[in-house]
């Protein structure tokens, strides 16, 4: 992006200078053509005019001067205090804008002897030509030179050159001599990223914050792609980076060389912290960046990265019921459930695992007074339960225990949690499945008939698979397909021990 703006910076100094001579041109011809004045008259100056001239040419560029010294002065420091001091850093590394106040601080400096020369009643020429030209760059400059620092001080700017920070640090980490130093900027980075995601937070700055977050993933991305090619020192965790971890836990970072896969997680946390409840959006993106990265190929064939990513699941999770931010809750959830769907089919272990934090979690929510979320747990895991079956899981059954034990201690008993045991019931009899039937058949025997059938009457109103308001998901995940309604009566026929036909069920369109 930097390297765009620079070009573009030059581009407009270009035309600028094309666009100053012709006008320089057009008034020098119109002076020769409509004056009897030659062209040696017109540069022909006195002493006391070259003085004039001189004093002119230096107020201008004191003027030139102060606007971009003010301007560089108070945006600058605005723009850092806004989201990272890191601005600062990164200006004063921009050669650019550091070429372009030197510039003007030489053309001063030419001018003051320019004035020191013409004392007397000597004319210095080619002073007076030099500064004037000079001078007139230095105009030319200021337009070209605002514009440039407005895009630097933009935030995706920012971002971008953070991210280019992080691939140098990387790539000078190849070496040993380089590894600890890049450790520390590489660290240092990730938290003003986070940093400036936190900060957008305060401001409502949505746009900013979500690019933040998925600048974080980009480095995730850019960082696994060289990972192997860095040097071993790299990998040792440093305890300043973890001031809050016990040396037990930096020192297995160190051992399953996982300390920056934490630290960037870790970053995650700290901007979900920000916006929960503040901003779903983030928490959505920040939800869906951890599970994209969960199941990219690095992540999912290192044991130690799998594990930290389904904590990072859990961590957050316990933010967002402790702090009773259901939307936030349904949001991860949502992404937690994907991210077990399509890690089942190899790492089945792990998903039974994540089934059980489901069911923890779950019963979190129902101590913090969220049936909704218990019930959205309930309808989660049963589609962890489908899959399992549809992928012929060894751990099939015991997911599907699991599930039929989840929430069971409640009195009365949660309607969505029983509406999802059902819908899991109707596939399993569609596809011919008669076992798991049975198993979810007899954890219905000690309900109410009267619950029963109003769990029936409700399932069957919903006809509409979309849900009839706006969410992150947009499937009503009461849905029951066209195929499965027949054999959702025949489930509830023999509940109630009353297969056969009966009276027509209205529908309501939801």
């Amino acid at each position: 992006m930097m390297r765009h703006n620079t070009l573009r910076f030059l581009r407009m100094i270009l035309f600028l200078i094309m666009g100053a001579l012709g006008i320089f041109l057009v008034q020098t011809l119109a002076e020769l053509l409509f004056t009897a004045l030659s062209p040696p008259q017109l540069s022909a100056l006195t002493s006391s005019e070259a003085r004039s001239l001189v004093n002119l040419l230096n107020a201008k560029l004191n003027q030139a001067m102060a606007i971009l010294f003010i301007v560089t002065g108070m945006a600058v420091p605005l723009t850092a205090n806004l989201y990272s001091l890191k601005f600062l850093e990164l200006f004063i590394r921009n050669p650019v804008i550091i070429s372009a106040l030197l510039f003007v601080i030489f053309v001063n400096l030419s001018g003051l002897w320019t004035s020191y020369s013409s004392s007397g009643e000597a004319v210095p020429a080619f002073h007076l030509a030099l500064m004037l030209v000079l001078t007139i760059a230095s105009l030319l400059l200021i337009f070209p030179y605002l514009m440039y620092v407005f895009r630097f001080l933009h935030p995706k700017t920012l971002l971008g050159l953070l991210e280019g920070d992080v691939k140098a640090c990387l790539r000078h980490a190849r070496q040993s001599r380089g590894a600890a130093f890049n450790r520390e900027r590489v660290a240092e980075t990730l938290e003003h990223i986070a940093n400036i995601a936190v900060r957008s937070v305060d401001r409502s700055d949505r746009n900013t914050a979500i690019d933040s977050v998925l600048s974080l993933e980009k480095m995730a991305r850019h960082y696994w792609s060289v990972r192997n090619q860095l040097h071993s020192s790299w990998f040792e965790a440093d305890q300043n980076f973890f001031l809050g971890f016990s040396s037990l836990a930096v020192s297995q970072m160190t051992a399953s060389r996982s300390w920056m896969e934490m630290k960037l997680f870790y970053q995650f946390f700290e901007v979900l912290r920000a916006a929960c409840p503040r901003m779903p959006e983030l928490t959505s993106t920040i939800a869906k960046s951890l599970r994209k990265l969960g199941l990219e190929p690095a992540s999912l064939e290192n044991p130690a990265l799998r594990e930290l990513v389904i904590d990072y699941f859990n961590t957050f999770l316990r933010l967002t019921i402790n702090r009773r931010d259901v939307r936030s809750v349904f949001i991860i959830f949502d992404q937690y459930r994907t991210l077990a769907e399509t890690m089942e089919e190899k790492f089945p272990k792990e998903v039974l695992e994540v089934a059980y934090y489901f069911e923890y979690y779950g019963m979190a929510a129902r101590e913090q007074g969220l049936p909704f979320v218990v019930e959205t747990v309930a309808h989660d895991l049963g589609a962890l339960v489908k899959k399992a079956w549809q992928n012929e899981s060894p751990f099939r059954k015991e997911m599907l225990d699991r599930f039929l034990n989840y929430d069971r201690q409640a009195k009365p008993p949660l309607p969505g949690v029983k509406k999802a045991q059902a819908l899991l019931a109707s596939y399993f009899i569609h596809s011919g499945q008669e076992e798991p039937v049975e198993f979810i058949r007899r954890s219905f025997h000690e309900l109410e008939p009267e619950f029963i059938r109003r769990l029936e009457r409700e399932l069957l109103q919903v006809t509409s698979q979309k849900y009839w308001e706006v969410s992150e998901r947009r499937m009503n995940i009461e849905f029951v397909p066209e195929p499965q309604r027949v054999k959702l009566r025949e489930f509830f026929d023999a509940v109630l021990g009353n297969p056969g036909a009966r009276d027509a069920i209205p529908h309501r369109q939801k």
